[in-house]
């Protein structure tokens, strides 16, 4: 038997219920005197067979026991009934210390939210998708050197991402498009690297409403770790860069390839705001 089932015999909610109620008060019975008191005390709109029906299954459940032609409650069953009890007992307290703590989180919330200045924002993952970054680094530069140096494009591929794994971390202009391309000797200018990307420059469904929503209470900033020549394009292309107030880089503007605590600190300090006067949202714990 499930326990919704049970639960509601328990509490006298259903068919099955009201005769157990029935046999609490007065046992054992016949199916015909069970019917009769139903009858007279919920004035049922359901017919003999019926109620005899739903006998049958209660003593398929071993709820009820029957003894030639009367039913009575099976001892049994109040030890299941019992633990059922218990069970719901237990949930019942351990449901109101989940909402009294979810009641004290949003106090503490509420009382931490009247403190915040300044939201800031990742830029891909938080702001916008990946799709365009993904195809400026691992299409459009590998098929500019599949270009330069006529080779394929597959081969392209396998010499410039491994010449990005050889030089991460090495060099402070590793997220520059720019310097890519100079450090492969190829004639290109960033505008025409990206001009048939452009279009997959695309922010989250719900960037735009929040962004201009959350400007008018909050000083908004963006800290990526993107280099400039990317994050104008993004900013300026979807128009929401007024809506920020600064515009970090990590890496031009603390020559670090990701962002750190020494790197939120600063920021801090540059905004004359404390720690705790300032969200992040990003796409990384």
């Amino acid at each position: 038997m499930d326990i919704d089932r049970l639960g509601s015999i328990i509490t006298g909610k259903n068919p099955s219920g009201w005769i157990v109620d029935i046999l609490l008060v007065a046992q054992p019975l016949t199916a015909k005197q069970i019917y009769y008191k139903l009858k007279k005390r919920h004035d049922l709109p359901v017919s003999y067979q019926a109620i005899h029906k739903q006998l049958k299954s209660l003593l398929a459940d071993g709820i009820l026991r029957k003894d030639s032609l009367e039913y009575s409650i099976n001892p049994e069953w109040f030890e299941t009934a019992e633990r059922f009890a218990t069970d719901v007992k237990k949930n019942l307290i351990k449901r109101e210390q989940i909402v009294k703590e979810l009641e004290r989180k949003e106090r503490v919330f509420k009382k931490e939210q009247n403190r915040i200045k300044v939201v800031s924002f990742d830029l891909a993952g938080a702001l916008f998708d990946n799709y365009f970054d993904e195809l400026l680094w691992r299409t459009e530069i590998p098929k500019k050197y599949a270009q330069r140096y006529k080779i394929s494009d597959e081969e392209a591929f396998e010499r410039v991402t491994a010449e990005y794994r050889r030089l991460w971390g090495k060099v402070n202009g590793w997220r520059d498009p720019d310097f890519w391309l100079k450090h492969f000797d190829i004639e290109c200018t960033m505008r025409d690297l990206t001009k048939d990307i452009q279009k997959y420059i695309q922010p989250y469904n719900d960037v735009l409403p929040l962004i201009k929503k959350l400007s008018k209470k909050y000083h908004l900033i963006v800290i990526t770790s993107a280099q400039r020549n990317i994050i104008e394009q993004k900013l300026s292309k979807m128009r929401i860069k007024d809506h920020f107030l600064k515009v970090y880089s990590t890496g031009e503007d603390f020559s670090k390839m990701t962002k750190d605590a020494d790197i939120y600190r600063e920021i801090c300090e540059d905004l004359k705001v404390e720690p705790d006067e300032m969200v992040h949202v990003g796409n990384k714990y």
